[in-house]
């Protein structure tokens, strides 16, 4: 187990990331935490959630978007050519409403391959 500290100074090494980098880290963490043996399978990703300010939030809920992985082999080796999550789609595989920084990227739920647009 970490400490405070050690957590702390982390989070500020996260934080002198591009958001690239920052969904590569994650992509190599995240999914090692699913929990693929329980009754009902989970897996843990980031998502991006946008909404439109000034809008009743009930009657317009916000749009909720699973980060897809960059295929880095693709990109031969780097995160695609987005600096932020402009490429949106969504998974012919499984359904899953995908943002991610590169056209071409994994969904994180079902690993298939997305064309994003």
């Amino acid at each position: 187990m970490t400490s405070d500290d050690e957590r702390e100074a982390l989070a500020h090494e996260l934080l002198r990331l591009s958001l690239p980098e920052l969904v590569d880290v994650l992509r190599r963490v995240l999914p090692a935490h699913a929990d693929q043996d329980d009754p009902t399978p989970t897996v843990l990703t980031l998502a991006e959630i946008s909404w439109s300010p000034g809008e009743d939030q009930a009657a317009t809920p916000p749009l909720v978007e699973a980060v897809a992985w960059p295929d880095r082999d693709h990109y031969q080796g780097g995160f695609g050519p987005e600096p932020a999550l402009w490429e949106q789609g969504s998974c012919t595989e499984c359904g899953l409403k995908v943002a991610s920084t590169a056209k071409r990227a994994f969904c994180p739920l079902c690993g298939t391959t997305c064309s994003l647009t």
